[in-house]
């Protein structure tokens, strides 16, 4: 049994745009996504968001999905994250400070790990 504990979770929040056809697998991770997952890291984060099988299953042209990003040791400190083909969206409606206009987007390599980080140190204070 492993001693490390999560420090980001993530869930399908809801859809906000028309459903977009999905494979069986796209099915499964869905039904995946819509339970509460969590990640040790924010590299684990970072390398499952820029993954083939969450790109095929939420990375369309039309942004149509919805997650809401948590801080696994306190599950009221959340962000929004909404992903495309063009990369990714990150709302932060409880204003914490660490992204301007409490808003991102970008590429996963667009420093959105070192964010990511600072938001975690941020709302764990």
């Amino acid at each position: 049994m492993s001693d490390h504990v999560p420090c980001i979770t993530l869930v399908k929040l809801s859809e906000i745009d028309e459903r977009p056809s999905l494979s069986p697998a796209d099915e499964g991770l869905e039904q995946n996504l819509s339970m509460l997952c969590s990640f040790l890291s924010v590299d684990d984060f970072c390398s499952f968001l820029t993954s083939p099988a969450f790109a095929s299953f939420a990375r369309h042209d039309i942004p149509w999905v919805t997650f809401e990003l948590g801080l696994y040791s306190d599950h009221t400190k959340t962000l929004q994250l909404i992903p495309s083909s063009d990369g990714f969206q990150i709302a932060d409606a409880n204003e914490s400070g660490v992204f301007e206009n409490n808003m991102w987007s970008g590429q996963i390599e667009d420093g959105f790990a070192k964010l990511l980080g600072n938001w975690i140190a941020a709302v764990s204070e």
